[in-house]
């Protein structure tokens, strides 16, 4: 499985939300929140003004968002050419630090390494080479908001660009926070 070893870090930063997240009718409250509508104001999704250039050109590939719909809200950016590299993105409102949230993390295995991130507070990249396949998974910290991505592609993949790609993704998600 190509996320087992990210999944429970994934998992266990998403369990810290319950305990810190802020209400669902915030501004900037959970995408995956109650379906009910408390306030006029929108949900935040990190796909809205999200700038994708800078990643399609380190990645060296087109990619389009998928933002769902107001009722099932999604943020993801496919590839234009099929096995190309695949995003998923989310988010969470955090009282704590992302290096809080790391500590209970069990991240067993990948290259993680603490890319500078201009404007964000703290960042983390996970890499993982599978027998045939490469994922990277990246959090920016940005005051009370964590945002976070996984992608994966496929043999054959050029690791370098998915990493440019990544650290651009990551710019532009602190660039684009609330």
């Amino acid at each position: 499985m190509k996320y087992a070893v990210l999944a429970p870090a994934l998992l266990a930063l998403l369990s810290l939300a319950a305990c810190g997240a802020e209400e669902p009718d915030s501004p900037s409250a959970s995408a995956s929140a109650s379906g009910s509508d408390h306030s006029s104001q929108e949900t935040f999704n990190p796909c809205d003004g999200l700038d994708i250039a800078p990643v399609e050109k380190a990645l060296g590939a087109q990619l389009r968002v998928e933002k769902g719909t107001s009722a099932a809200p999604r943020c993801a950016l496919l590839p234009e050419d099929s096995g190309g590299t695949a995003y998923e993105l989310n988010y969470l409102p955090f009282k704590g630090t992302l290096a809080e949230a790391w500590k209970t993390m069990d991240v067993q295995s990948g290259d993680v390494s603490q890319p500078e991130i201009k404007g964000a507070d703290d960042a983390r990249l996970v890499k993982q080479q599978g027998v045939s396949s490469y994922a990277v998974t990246g959090f920016v910290q940005n005051g009370n908001l964590i945002q976070s991505f996984n992608s994966v592609d496929l043999e054959p993949y050029d690791g370098d660009a998915i990493d440019r790609a990544a650290e651009a993704l990551l710019e532009q998600l602190s660039a684009n926070a609330p």
